[in-house]
């Protein structure tokens, strides 16, 4: 697929993911990385190598127990599995770098796809194992760590931020007709509106 269209594609996908999330009644604000005001809190830097990273989707839970908790999330609208495996490993990298440099600007890390992958290791994908697995691959070490050697990496890896960050990983899968099968915008009004009313919103 050519360049553009693949942006197009990863666009449309982050605006869907950010209406379905919009629809749960559970997000308070969101944005994506095209907002021309709050794509800047999406963007991150590799420590080494000044290299840039982002995610996709950003925002604020509310009610229960994520009142007020800040959101960021990775979109991929894929049709298949395809390389999502190879760009998961670099995310939960991603999500340990965040949550150890800029961890008031993320108490969640949700992985929204349209089809799953590593199916038959989708029971351990939120596990510590796979974001330490994600941490050791040759060119995250270098990034992160600024070392070459696997036993080098290993020994700067901090394991309750490990633990922490697994426990904060979301995987999500949504359909087409899931989207659809969504609180009305009209009911969605009608909640909001009582939650100004309350002084909650």
């Amino acid at each position: 697929m050519p360049g553009e269209a693949m942006h197009q594609k990863g666009a449309d996908g982050a605006r869907r993911a950010k209406t379905w999330l919009d629809a749960t009644t559970r997000v308070r604000m969101s944005w994506t990385n095209e907002d021309a005001v709050h794509a800047s809190r999406l963007e991150f830097e590799w420590p080494f190598g000044g290299q840039p990273y982002s995610f996709d989707v950003g925002g604020m839970l509310c009610g229960g127990e994520f009142e007020g908790h800040f959101f960021v999330a990775e979109c991929k609208n894929y049709a298949d599995a395809a390389d999502q495996g190879t760009h998961y490993d670099d995310w939960v990298a991603k999500c340990y770098l965040t949550r150890r440099d800029h961890h008031r600007l993320a108490d969640h890390f949700m992985w929204i796809t349209w089809h799953p992958f590593r199916v038959t290791k989708w029971k351990s994908l939120c596990s510590p194992q796979s974001v330490i697995d994600g941490l050791l691959l040759p060119h995250n070490r270098k990034r992160i760590f600024g070392v070459d050697g696997a036993d080098e990496a290993k020994a700067q890896i901090d394991q309750d931020l490990v633990k922490d960050v697994a426990d904060r990983l979301w995987l999500l899968v949504l359909a087409e007709k899931q989207e659809k099968l969504v609180i009305t915008p009209q009911d969605r009004a009608l909640i909001i509106s009582k939650q100004v009313e309350k002084g909650e919103m």
